[in-house]
């Protein structure tokens, strides 16, 4: 066989190599396709979970290849809702489902009692109060408006509806926002300024109703009966970060009631404790703990802020027995009756020389 012979038959088989390399391409690409990936044996895996353990078991199966999928975390979120679980199993699933996006819950409220128009007690308070409530609602916008379709959500509310001469419903519309039905744009477009306008508009009605009728502020009422349905619970799909700030001079006195923050007829023994450090013992001892109501909500975070030891009998220039002792006893009141609702995160906080120290301290707590 002669050379060209040669050459011209290896030149006949080279289509049949490239047939041959092709069809092995062709079969890689075909088994690929048809092979089950990952995320679809994970998904018919989901599918076929009965149980939250199932679908843990799953969840740790592929953790490692598929804990950044989207699709994966969509499945599994869905999947265990629609187990409707109980909320102690819940609890136990989110404690190692990764943490879903996080919107804020911020509420302040406001003592509208007499301390508002107590110019010798707290001069200027009104003012404070609303540069307090200035600085809440900016910093809850700085945290909320670079965000898309979150469920951040906020409001000044009163500790019941007698406050603000009764009237509060008139301006509670534009001192309310919720951001969940903000769908499908940055959040910064919520944010104007006719919506703050609005706000302190409504800040400045509240305030002015209320000096005309002050009444005492009944924290504990409202704890009862209203705070538990203004807190957001988390899921499978949101997380929610409950915050509360209370803006009170710490004088626990509602209207027509014994004061929830016994000093009357106690003060040797309050005082002599403040001394020694054991007033949280003496208030037990005493039986004068804060009653909780059965209310138990360990999972917000409480800040208490001017809070103002009294000089002087309300609206007289008789000396008030409780100067330099009040603010340590009133700190053990809150904290003992905020420690028995299981209230982990809480700050006490005295009314500050300069405003601006509080609504930093506002900014912190917030932002935290």
């Amino acid at each position: 066989m002669g050379a060209n012979e040669v050459k011209k038959g290896k030149k006949n088989l080279k289509p049949l190599y490239m047939l041959m390399i092709f069809l092995g391409i062709f079969g890689i690409f075909i088994f690929g396709l048809t092979r089950p990936s990952t995320l679809n044996k994970a998904v018919e895996e989901i599918n076929a979970s009965f149980s939250k353990k199932d679908v843990e078991m799953v969840w740790y199966k592929y953790k490692l290849d598929l804990y950044q999928d989207e699709e994966f975390l969509l499945k599994i979120r869905t999947r265990l809702t629609d187990l409707k679980l109980s909320k102690s199993d819940q609890k136990e699933c989110l404690s190692w489902l990764p943490k879903a996006p996080v919107s804020l819950n911020l509420i302040i409220i406001p003592d509208l009692s007499r301390r508002i128009i107590d110019t010798i007690n707290n001069p200027k308070q009104i003012n404070n109060d609303k540069l307090i409530i200035r600085a809440a609602w900016d910093s809850f916008v700085k945290s909320a408006k670079y965000k898309e379709d979150s469920k951040d959500h906020f409001m000044v509310d009163v500790t019941d509806r007698q406050q603000a001469s009764g009237a509060f419903n008139k301006v509670a519309d534009n001192l309310k926002y919720d951001l969940s039905s903000h769908k499908g744009k940055s959040n910064i477009l919520f944010f104007t300024q006719e919506k703050t306008k609005a706000f302190e508009k409504g800040i400045d009605k509240m305030y002015e109703m209320a000096k005309k009728k002050p009444l005492g502020a009944d924290y504990r009422y409202y704890i009862r009966q209203y705070l538990k349905s203004r807190l957001l619970e988390s899921t499978f799909f949101d997380t929610y970060d409950n915050k509360v700030i209370i803006v009170t001079d710490g004088y626990l006195e509602a209207e027509n009631q014994q004061a929830d923050t016994k000093l009357k007829g106690f003060e040797k023994e309050l005082h002599n404790a403040v001394q020694m450090g054991n007033v949280p013992q003496i208030i037990t001892k005493n039986s004068l703990n804060i009653p909780t109501g059965n209310i138990y909500i360990p999972n917000i975070s409480i800040l208490v802020c001017e809070v103002n030891e009294r000089h002087y009998f309300p609206f007289t220039n008789k000396l008030w027995p409780g100067e330099k002792y009040d603010f340590e006893i009133l700190k053990a009141y809150w904290e003992d009756w905020f420690n028995r609702m299981g209230i982990q995160k809480k700050f006490f906080v005295p009314r500050e020389m300069s405003i601006s120290t509080t609504t930093k301290t506002i900014a912190d707590f917030v932002s935290e």
